[in-house]
């Protein structure tokens, strides 16, 4: 049965696999699920699903290649004068320590190599324990969103009520981009195909802490539309927005003692209405399920 492996590298996904199955590499069939490069296009994890292949005959042997003792490119130190011997092309080579700018210029063991800048960008989280209905949507948006060639990494946490997936990549943008609409539309999807199904809490996608930012936008938008209510009395709509960003606001004024929240309008983007509470008692806002 085909298990997901995860490594900075093919080499090393593969190598866990070998482990896991207690078999060669050779015996090995496998292919890439995601792959996250760094920000040179150096790769930084890679995610593969593997199996074993029964059928799979042992390579031959590597030829064996005669070793010859290393070749010394510098010849002879001549004379003894300071300032040391002369190269080919008549250009000075300086001696050991004591002239200036004796010694190496730089340190050949810390050249940058592609891939290495994105740490200054900060690196994924690794994934910490979690249960098995954590793992199980974790990994449903992991192939949703390397169905869709989309280079983020996922990670999950869980809470008393909720099952939360951050997501973490270049395609960052993509994902938020649009009010979050395309993040909503991955959220949306797992809830209907795995909640009731496989998992029983409810599941909560983010992205670069956009979901946060967004609350804390569309509630004070709420707040300012609701005190231009309660000073004139009158109505107002809102733009359309999708149901999760309806929520938003009907929680964001649900407590509000002057005024009351409800949608209007037909489809998946409908509008709210921000309305003067009568001057009776009225049932406070419901958000929508």
């Amino acid at each position: 049965m085909s298990q997901r492996f995860e490594g900075r590298n093919l080499e090393e996904a593969l190598q866990q696999a070998a482990q896991t199955f207690g078999v060669e590499r050779f015996a090995l069939t496998y292919h890439v699920l995601l792959e996250k490069r760094g920000f040179l296009g150096g790769m930084k994890r890679i995610v593969i699903e593997a199996d074993v292949n029964t059928e799979a005959a042992e390579p031959p042997p590597a030829p064996v290649v005669e070793s010859r003792p290393p070749r010394s490119d510098r010849g002879p130190r001549g004379g003894g004068g300071r300032g040391g011997g002369r190269d080919r092309g008549g250009r000075s080579e300086r001696g050991g320590g004591r002239g200036r700018g004796g010694g190496p210029r730089r340190d050949e063991g810390r050249d940058f190599r592609s891939g290495d800048f994105e740490t200054f960008l900060g690196d994924v989280p690794e994934q910490g324990v979690e249960s098995d209905d954590a793992r199980t949507v974790r990994e449903w948006v992991e192939t949703c969103v390397a169905l869709s060639r989309l280079d983020v990494i996922a990670r999950s946490s869980e809470n008393d009520t909720q099952i939360q997936v951050r997501l973490y990549g270049s395609d960052g943008a993509r994902l938020t981009d649009k009010h979050g609409e395309l993040l909503d539309a991955i959220q949306v999807l797992a809830n209907k195909a795995l909640v009731g199904r496989k998992v029983e809490k409810e599941i909560e996608l983010d992205c670069e802490e956009f979901k946060g930012h967004r609350e804390e936008d569309l509630g004070r938008r709420a707040r300012e539309v609701a005190d231009r209510v309660r000073l004139g009395g009158r109505e107002e709509l809102l733009p359309a927005m999708s149901p999760i960003e309806r929520r938003i606001v009907h929680i964001a004024l649900r407590d509000d003692a002057d005024v009351t929240t409800e949608s209007r309008g037909d489809g998946f983007f409908k509008r709210v209405a921000i309305i003067p509470r009568p001057t009776e008692s009225a049932p406070e806002t419901q958000p929508e399920p």
